[in-house]
């Protein structure tokens, strides 16, 4: 069962997420708005995490900030599946000899914090 705080706390990283993926785009929230139909002070809510989108704006968030829908509800998601899945989008976009380098690093991140945490 989810509590009320882990909802806040995903509502806070989807909005991080769409935080994020619009300033990418270069779009201002006002644009974003204006695209999808609402108020800017919804897509403020939405990015804070006060407001989580319901599921037909989150699509049509992701459809105006070509990402897919997953990706945005991933970055909101502490399931390790889901992070994994987020770091293979990422390496998926990096040459063969970046990716080994931050496959190297990433897991001499882990053994570290797995040592931290055995001692």
């Amino acid at each position: 069962m989810v509590t009320s705080k882990q909802s806040a706390q995903f509502s806070k990283r989807v909005g991080q997420a769409i935080a994020a993926k619009r300033s990418a785009k270069g779009l201002t929230q006002e644009d974003v708005a204006k695209s999808i139909g609402v108020e800017q002070e919804t897509i403020s809510r939405f990015e804070r995490g006060a407001t989580l989108p319901t599921l037909t704006r989150l699509i049509d968030i992701a459809e105006l900030l070509e990402v897919p829908l997953d990706q945005l509800v991933r970055s909101g998601s502490l399931r390790s599946v889901d992070g994994a899945s987020e770091i293979i989008s990422m390496l998926q976009q990096l040459g063969p000899q970046n990716r080994v380098w931050v496959l190297d690093l990433m897991r001499q991140v882990c053994e570290k914090l797995t040592e931290t945490v055995q001692s």
